[in-house]
């Protein structure tokens, strides 16, 4: 990694995402570091005081600054400007939004073509029936006590919604983008932002809207004039992300086909969430087949079929150390380490599904009735073979709809002793790395954050509610 100034090398981030090295960050895909980027400018907006991520060492608050190059974008940590300037990785000084605002419009912050766009824009909104009523660049005096806005566009809809209709033709800034879905969000209306074409590559500032609008982008040009004019409404050309770094072929849509009631966002599609929870099942689906398989080969010790071979070495070659691990615990446990983690694997899934389903389904052990799953894990941690794996599986079942199987005082106290006698597997151990690889939306803090963050955060990987969906484990 090159270094043209001196660089912030480790982020650390609000529970459950924690530290993120510079090199981690670097090697997220786009959605991922422009999610974070973009809640990093939400927190900045709502709590100034309170910042989503600090600097390792003067723990001043961060932002992630993005540095184009031929290749692409490249993300990296940037002090706030109010930064301590001692700190050893302070990078110099950070322009200011409003200063770089001025020097990029130059005193001219509003072109011909927008003032067009905009005037246009709305008359075909008001040609709508529903429309109740519409202003051009004027202020919008906010609903509670603080500073209003003037959004571009603004349009009511009657039953449909309220909505800010934002014009942008040249690249908007990360916190003001931000700080505009925080007002509207509070507001009610929705905020939607619209280009007048897509560049190739886009800028920086684009990709921020299309996060925060779950990978849509909504073009207004000739094409959607001449359509808006012939359906007597508002038409939007909708760009859906493909997941491979392009665009599906877009689609004609009027306001009333926008998704409103997700929080900060409006879309058609949320193609980010569908694209991360995919992502969650990729690896953890070639366990699943595999543990199926062995299943029915050897009923009564599955973890040993070699069916499992091609999932372990996808497993290794993927988390550092696991390698390592395998070849040292032969010596240190006396059993085969792919065999345990398949095990360890089955244990996962019981408490996930069980959670899902909200009855007992078991993967492992043969008990049975409404606590088969409180008797599989006193069972399992009371053995030899997973006490050390004590801490892994209360955080796992802390995190799920079964947290309440931890207040039962039989697992309260197997937890506890296995943790007293037994060195524990910890985050940083590979153990825990390859289980966060298959549960995800359980074991890897940005994950979840991210999942948490968009509302997706699966119902089986949310703590029970004070309502418990099913007795599952009886006091035992």
């Amino acid at each position: 990694m090159s270094r043209h100034q001196r660089t912030i090398l480790i982020a650390d981030f609000e529970l459950p995402r924690g530290a993120v090295p510079i090199e981690q960050l670097m090697d997220m895909p786009r959605a991922g570091w422009g999610h974070l980027r973009s809640q990093i400018n939400v927190r900045r907006r709502e709590d100034r005081s309170k910042p989503l991520a600090r600097c390792r060492i003067c723990e001043g608050g961060v932002f992630i600054r993005v540095q184009a190059t031929r290749d692409g974008h490249i993300p990296m940590y940037a002090h706030y400007p109010e930064a301590d300037r001692q700190c050893p990785w302070y990078e110099g000084n950070n322009l200011r939004p409003d200063d770089t605002r001025a020097a990029q419009y130059q005193g001219h912050q509003e072109s011909a073509l927008h003032r067009r766009l905009c005037s246009t824009i709305e008359q075909l909104v008001k040609a709508d029936p529903r429309c109740t009523h519409t202003a051009v660049n004027t202020y919008l005096r906010p609903e509670i006590h603080k500073r209003g806005r003037w959004p571009d566009v603004y349009a009511d809809l009657s039953d449909v919604g309220r909505f800010a209709l934002e014009v942008q033709l040249s690249k908007p800034f990360a916190p003001e983008i931000a700080a505009r879905h925080v007002h509207y969000d509070s507001e009610g209306v929705a905020l939607v932002w619209i280009f007048n074409s897509l560049e190739d590559p886009m800028p920086q500032g684009f990709h921020d809207v299309v996060a925060m609008q779950r990978g849509n982008a909504f073009v207004f040009d000739d094409e959607t004039e001449a359509v808006s004019i012939e359906r007597g409404t508002l038409v939007l050309k909708c760009f859906l992300e493909d997941g491979l770094g392009g665009w599906r072929v877009p689609r004609m849509i009027g306001l009333d086909e926008l998704q409103t009631g997700a929080g900060r966002s409006a879309f058609v599609e949320d193609c980010r969430s569908e694209a991360l929870k995919q992502r969650c099942k990729q690896h953890r689906s070639r366990w699943w087949d595999a543990m199926k398989k062995a299943g029915k080969e050897r009923p009564n010790s599955p973890e040993y079929s070699e069916h499992h071979e091609d999932g372990w070495a996808d497993m290794k070659a993927a988390v550092p150390g696991l390698w390592q691990w395998e070849r040292d615990f032969w010596t240190e446990r006396s059993h085969r380490a792919r065999a345990h983690t398949a095990v360890l694997y089955a244990i996962l899934c019981s408490i996930a599904h069980s959670a899902e389903a909200g009855r007992p389904i078991l993967h492992v052990t043969k008990f049975s009735g409404d606590s088969a799953v409180l008797s599989m894990l006193n069972s399992k941690l009371s053995g030899a073979d997973f006490k050390h794996c004590a801490s892994l599986i209360e955080t796992f079942v802390r995190a799920t709809a079964l947290s309440d199987l931890l207040e039962k005082p039989s697992l309260k106290r197997i937890i506890a002793e296995a943790q007293a006698t037994d060195t524990q597997v910890k985050e940083d151990h590979p153990l825990w790395r390859a289980m966060a690889r298959l549960f995800p939306e359980v074991l890897d803090g940005l994950v979840r954050a991210e999942l948490d963050d968009l509302g997706q955060l699966p119902c089986w990987a949310s703590p029970s509610p004070k309502e418990p969906i099913a007795d599952l484990a009886a006091a035992q």
